[in-house]
């Protein structure tokens, strides 16, 4: 399931998108029926493919879940967690902090 939710993110991440749960959840069979901390784990194992030689390694990985929104838009209430384990610094509002996030995976995949 890990592996489908990173092409879908991936496909986002090049076309500039974000991704609601409930619509990633539709397109792969399974999360929605796991509890929100094995939701939490699965996307935790979610991991970019997308190398560019030439760019600089970030300080910390990319964080290619920060695509996931709510449905308002908004971001998801499961960034703090995926972010914090990620070793990502998340201040109490992290609208910033997940707009950075999103705008590094968006740069990250960007066609050249």
């Amino acid at each position: 399931m890990a592996d489908e939710i990173r092409d879908i993110l991936e496909h986002a991440a090049r076309l500039g998108n974000t991704v609601p749960l409930s619509a990633l959840q539709a397109q792969v069979k399974g999360p929605q029926h796991l509890s929100e901390s094995d939701q939490i784990r699965l996307l935790q194992r979610v991991r970019t493919t997308a190398r560019r030689p030439r760019s600089p390694m970030p300080e910390r990985p990319i964080l290619l879940t920060a695509l996931i929104i709510d449905d308002t838009g908004a971001v998801h209430p499961f960034y703090r967690r995926l972010a914090e384990a990620a070793g990502h610094e998340i201040p109490q509002d992290p609208t910033r902090t997940w707009n950075d996030a999103t705008q590094a995976v968006h740069d990250r995949y960007k066609k050249t």
